[in-house]
């Protein structure tokens, strides 16, 4: 290749670097990667990361074994033996504790409380597999071997370089872990060495500085599309006017409701009797506005795992995926129909509607969802068709 060749290829090279860099910087808050606040779904799914670390803390765990065995052997050292088994127990426990994980998480998505119990668990494990290699490198070091210090140097790199590729997700973790693991080393190096040793100190310490940017930017760029996912996803399956569901989360749910087990579960069905009057009357706004409102109750009434969808115009749907009880389901239809007639204040006069509702409820053992909608869809039409009021299907 001619140097002009090579010229262009290092100018084209160089060029693409910088998109990507400046592309990365883009993304982030202006002068800052610092580590965000995050809401708890961010959290889970930032949590439920950490399960996907098999190989590397497999590897690591072989890798610490292999380097505190061969030292052990070369030094017949107690505290190098002790390190060595550390590490080789901390990494069992860490991929134990990693299938453990994954098998949770293709149950279901983890509850945040959940979330909180997972990360300490990696937590533990990782900052224990740190400590290992902190001080099984640091260890070897101290010694006048030149062999043990090119494995000690392997060992650091390559654990950090793990750490930084699967643990970022977790900055504080990551950065924790980075320090017992690198820190060790680089005073050990910087203490006991000669010119070498000591240059290579300053090298970790470096290093060790740089990884933390790294870690930092990493969690911000995976962090901020991992949350615009979240909300592209929402906006999804969220109804632009009331803020309720929408009937893609009918299709979704067809998948998992009720899910079985004991107790009960029911659907919902119900619109709005005469809305057809209230935007005739005062206009397509105040119907809108109405709708709005209806929207604002089921907000206020529903429990945690009740699931309110807008289908279109004034039809609604709720899901109710566990129950204790069928006279439950009873209750709850007859004090929504109460709390949702109130009157609406939609401007100087108050607004008094009706509601045609109905529902179903079957036993969670086999219950399925589109059978149990066109029931409680023909129970509310029933009951539309003699003026409204509430009505439980067959």
């Amino acid at each position: 290749m001619t140097s002009d060749a090579r010229g262009r290829v290092d100018r084209l090279s160089f060029g693409l670097l910088g998109r990507v860099l400046r592309k990365g910087r883009s993304r982030l808050p202006h002068g800052s990667i610092a580590i965000r606040p995050e809401s708890s779904g961010l959290y889970t799914t930032l949590v439920a990361g950490l399960a996907f670390s098999m190989i590397p803390s497999s590897i690591m765990g072989l890798t610490i074994l292999a380097v505190g065995l061969y030292a052990h052997a070369a030094l017949g050292s107690l505290t190098i033996l002790t390190a060595t088994c550390l590490g080789g127990l901390a990494s069992a426990a860490k991929v134990t504790l990693v299938g453990l994980h994954r098998r949770r998480l293709g149950q279901g998505a983890a509850t945040l409380e959940e979330a909180r119990v997972w990360e300490l668990g990696h937590g533990a494990t990782t900052c224990a597999m740190a400590s290992s290699v902190g001080a099984l490198s640091a260890g070897l070091f101290a010694q006048s071997d030149a062999t043990l210090h090119m494995l000690a140097t392997g060992l650091v790199f390559g654990y950090c370089s793990g750490v930084a590729a699967r643990i970022f997700l977790r900055p504080k973790l990551a950065i924790a872990a980075l320090l017992i693991a690198a820190f060790p080393a680089a005073v050990s190096a910087l203490t006991f060495g000669g010119t070498p040793d000591r240059i290579l100190g300053v090298i970790f310490l470096f290093f060790l500085g740089g990884s933390f940017e790294s870690v930092r930017h990493l969690y911000a760029v995976s962090a901020e599309e991992i949350e615009l996912r979240m909300k592209m996803a929402h906006l999804a399956r969220t109804d632009a006017l009331t803020g309720l569901s929408n009937r893609l989360a009918i299709q979704e749910a067809a998948l998992w409701f009720p899910g079985g087990g004991e107790g009960f579960a029911a659907v919902h069905c119900f619109d709005l009797d005469d809305f057809k009057t209230v935007n005739d009357r005062w206009g397509h706004a105040a119907g809108d506005e109405l709708l709005r409102r209806v929207a604002d109750r089921l907000h206020a009434f529903l429990g945690e795992r009740d699931i309110a969808i807008r289908t279109g115009g004034d039809e609604f749907v709720i899901l109710q995926p566990r129950l204790d009880h069928p006279e439950q389901a009873e209750a709850f239809a007859m004090r929504l129909v109460e709390f949702l007639c109130e009157p609406y204040d939609l401007g100087d006069t108050p607004v008094r509607i009706g509601f045609s509702y109905g529902y179903r409820v079957d036993p969670a053992a086999w219950a399925e969802l589109e059978p149990m909608l066109r029931a409680a869809d023909a129970a509310s039409y029933r009951a539309k068709q003699r003026g409204g009021g509430l009505e439980r299907a067959a």
